[in-house]
């Protein structure tokens, strides 16, 4: 019997007993992937972790974190992967912002060609987990780059922050990623996996499009804002379509209706994040002038999840581990509409772990509203 992938969750109060706790599990591991509430500090974590001899490590501090126990809004989760089946290549983007085309390209090549030297006949599967600071505001152009140069292997990937569930001027405790025991911000930190049991990858909603079509007729893409739909400010077209009230409003109001855009025949959802000034909207993916979609409403969100595990079933057998990018939007909607505790169940019943995010990458896409995910055959 091949080594098993260990989960771990710690609700306890110190870095150094969430360290105790974590690194009892990872001796042996490939790479280990943890998620931290933001009221968690990842510099003093991965300090705790590096003086208990933690490994390869990396991790995000999110509003949200997804595990044993469901969809919490306190806590660490994680997992490790056992050298003994995986074998990983990672390197962390720094200011990846400003990383020109060539260099990630070189990066992700230079990363293919480790993987490819230590992986070995005995892990044929492939995948790549993204983890990617929010405040950067890159990941349309990080996800088409790498996704293009990985050549059909599965990228899976979540942007790290709180900003959904924060007031806006609320600092968070610390920075949103954890790379080789410190705190960093403004980067990005890629992963590639060669693992030895099957993986499967997609990128899911529970959104119905709509039939009307919108047109976007002035927009701010650096900084994701759209100020005019249909020529007229963008707050009141898109409150009139959902059938919102227009005053009292906040950026988790439109969490149910998102705009819906077509790539290569799939349609992804691209959500309100906040309300900005003088009736525009920020969205958590960029969005720019002459972009046509239609305003999306909800499905059966837990009957949606259903059909999606049991499509991952019919292709890899039951999960050992799923790896859940989980947008923030979805957790506030399961919040208001009470289905977090249903679909915590569901989730924990597929053996997620993962996080609320703030813009999901699936393959050479950046995506939101969305629940993307690679799940983990168990082991022969």
């Amino acid at each position: 019997m091949t080594a098993p992938i260990i989960r771990f969750r710690s609700t306890a109060a110190t870095p150094a007993a969430i360290a105790d706790e974590i690194a009892a599990g990872g001796a042996g591991a490939a790479l280990s992937v943890l998620f931290a509430s933001s009221d968690h500090d990842l510099g003093e974590l991965g300090q705790a972790l590096a003086a208990r001899g933690g490994g390869r490590m990396i991790g995000a501090s999110t509003g949200r974190v997804i595990g044993a126990a469901g969809v919490e809004a306190r806590g660490v989760t994680g997992f490790h992967l056992p050298a003994e089946r995986f074998v990983v290549a990672e390197a962390m983007l720094e200011d990846a912002a400003a990383a020109s085309l060539p260099d990630l390209r070189e990066r992700v090549r230079g990363l293919l060609a480790r993987l490819e030297r230590e992986a070995g006949p005995g892990r044929p599967h492939r995948f790549a987990l993204l983890l990617v600071d929010a405040e950067a505001r890159c990941e349309e152009r990080l996800a088409a780059t790498l996704g293009l140069e990985l050549s059909g292997m599965p990228l899976v990937g979540g942007s790290a922050g709180d900003v959904f569930f924060n007031p806006l001027g609320r600092q968070p405790v610390g920075a949103p990623l954890l790379y080789a025991g410190r705190g960093v911000r403004g980067a990005a930190l890629l992963c590639l996996v060669a693992s030895s049991t099957p993986v499967a990858a997609y990128c899911h909603n529970h959104y119905v499009a709509g039939e009307r079509k919108v047109v976007v007729t002035a927009a701010d893409p650096p900084r994701r804002l759209v100020r005019e739909i249909d020529g007229r400010p963008a707050l009141g077209v898109y409150t009139a379509l959902c059938g919102l009230p227009r005053r009292g409003l906040h950026g988790e109001d439109f969490a149910p209706y998102p705009l819906m855009v077509k790539i290569g025949g799939q349609f992804y959802a691209r959500g309100v994040q906040r309300i900005a000034d003088r009736g525009a909207l920020e969205f958590a993916c960029a969005i720019e002038r002459g972009l046509v979609a239609t305003l999306a409403r909800p499905g059966n969100m837990v009957a949606r999840l259903e059909e999606l595990f049991g499509d991952m079933r019919a292709r890899i057998g039951t999960p050992e581990l799923v790896i859940g990018l989980d947008c923030a939007a979805r957790a506030a909607y399961m919040e208001r509409e009470g289905l977090t505790a249903q679909i915590g169940a569901l989730l924990t019943a597929h053996a997620v772990t993962g996080f609320a995010t703030l813009g999901e990458q699936y393959n050479t896409v950046h995506a939101n509203n969305s629940f993307t995910c690679l799940g983990l055959a168990a082991r022969a």
